[in-house]
């Protein structure tokens, strides 16, 4: 019973995306974008790349958060260029697929921009050598790439193999009590099973929901990439066109 009202208590606090949001298509592996605009001229953008399979709105609770900061989003990983591909892993959640949504953010005249990724899509933008803040969700410690600019990881304590040596510019938050994937939707319920791929390549993780790790991954995120966006300068000299 309290597993099921701490999730009610967290989809109240996080409510399903209303704002207006458009779809637009970059050059692959980026591939298709939903846009998230706030009020206000030339806002900071965070770009949101998946964990392996694609976006499954987990990540409603973090484009929330960042809304209400004034912060633009682009989620990646829709999953048709998966299915055109036949790509076991999402193209979005790649390095590749993060240069390739900063360039168009940059030429669209955003102001400054950041990256935020779950689990592989962590370790591609980590991996993705853009002087840009980066965010990663869960990405798991061993072998993790090193940024070109500072870098937040979010981890579950209970899965923090090798989280004591990590690459220069990376602050390590870890979430007390809390396993890989936290915010993963069909692990919401209580006694539900899921299994995620793991992000440092080694056997499936099996995953367990935590409404209160999410609503507080989501908070600290937001607030952190807020901060780091408002102190970086802007990239772009294009005008504001979305």
């Amino acid at each position: 019973m309290r597993a099921a009202l701490v999730l009610i208590s967290l989809l109240a606090a996080w409510p399903a995306l209303a704002q207006p949001t458009a779809l637009l298509r970059l050059p692959p592996p980026a591939g298709m974008g939903q846009l998230l605009l706030p009020d206000g001229t030339a806002p900071p953008l965070v770009i949101l790349l998946p964990d392996t399979l694609g976006a499954d709105r987990r990540e409603d609770a973090y484009r929330d958060a960042l809304w209400v900061r004034g912060v633009a989003t682009l989620l990646l990983g829709l999953g048709e260029d998966r299915e055109v591909f036949e790509a076991p892993v999402e193209p979005a959640a790649s390095a590749e697929a993060a240069r390739l949504a900063i360039a168009w953010g940059r030429a669209e005249g955003f102001g400054a921009i950041g990256l935020l990724g779950f689990g592989l899509g962590g370790r591609g933008a980590l991996a993705a050598g853009a002087e840009v803040p980066v965010v990663a969700l869960y990405p798991r410690c061993p072998g993790l790439p090193a940024p070109a600019a500072p870098a937040l990881v979010i981890q579950g304590a209970e899965d923090a193999e090798g989280c004591a040596a990590l690459p220069p510019g990376v602050t390590l938050r870890l979430l007390p009590g809390v396993a890989h994937g936290w915010d993963a939707p069909g692990a919401m319920w209580p006694g539900t099973s899921v299994v995620l791929p793991d992000p440092a390549g080694g056997e499936r993780l099996r995953v367990r929901a935590d409404p209160a790790a999410t609503q507080t991954a989501a908070t600290e995120a937001a607030e952190w990439l807020a901060a780091a966006l408002r102190a970086a300068p802007t990239t772009s000299q294009a005008e504001f066109r979305p």
